[in-house]
């Protein structure tokens, strides 16, 4: 999860961690390079001796415990996330005793579509599937092969950062897109260090080029796998098309 994406709005630097496996390690360590006071509480011994190298304050102890989080002043804080979703009931009592010390900004992990549901009902203010998420990227990665990266948008719509298809080096955006103009909008051409925002349509393609892509996923497919010389080649047998 990206730091950004557990604000609300203005400066908030004081941020609780809540859990810290995989996931809530890594948020921990990521907001307090970028500068917020974290502190960070989990039940093992072993996950407070390492975090107490990257935390402003590392706590040993259990996240439901209300005396506990009063003690650690968790209700000065601008943000909590609630990052313990192994344990649906931790997770769910944690969310409701942060929400009641009046935490203004609450982000809780779920596993299941289910938990997300009690995570929303208790007073979680964003719920985030970070399991989920990552096996949707895979599965695209996966069923589309030039696809790198893939953020979902609907159940059947995305984000997909894709290398570009040797086919296409050599082709301008139109040519790249055909019949797809409107309905791929390519967003970003990363080139090397260079980012070439909202590209225009005579673009030329080139070798190593990362497009950013958003549209249905099975047009994302199609565009994936599209050849525009056969189209071009196929034209040009066409009886239409005339010396």
């Amino acid at each position: 999860m990206a730091p950004d994406s557990i604000r609300r709005s203005g400066l908030e630097d004081r941020v609780a961690v809540i859990g810290l496996g995989r996931f809530g390690t890594s948020v921990a360590r990521t907001l307090h390079e970028l500068g917020y006071e974290v502190t960070a509480i989990d039940r093992g011994e072993k996950q407070i001796q390492e975090a107490a190298d990257f935390v402003t304050l590392a706590a040993q102890g259990d996240g439901t415990d209300q005396e506990l989080l009063e003690q650690l002043n968790i209700h000065q804080s601008d943000v909590a996330v609630v990052a313990q979703g192994e344990s649906l009931e931790s997770s769910v009592l944690s969310t409701l005793l942060l929400k009641k010390l009046k935490v203004p900004w609450v982000v809780a992990k779920a596993k299941s579509t289910l938990h997300g549901e009690l995570l929303r009902k208790v007073g979680a203010d964003r719920v985030v599937f970070p399991e989920l998420d990552a096996g949707n990227r895979l599965a695209h990665s996966i069923g589309v092969r030039h696809v790198n990266d893939y953020l979902s948008l609907s159940a059947n719509a995305g984000i997909a950062k894709l290398l570009a298809p040797a086919n296409l080096i050599g082709h301008t955006l139109t040519e790249a897109l055909g019949d797809q103009t409107r309905k791929l909008n390519v967003l970003m051409i990363k080139r090397g260090s260079q980012l070439i925002t909202v590209p225009h349509f005579q673009e030329v393609i080139q070798a190593n080029d990362e497009l950013i892509i958003v549209g249905a996923d099975s047009e994302i497919e199609t565009f994936a796998e599209r050849d525009p010389e056969a189209r071009r080649k196929t034209r040009l047998s066409s009886p239409l098309v005339q010396d």
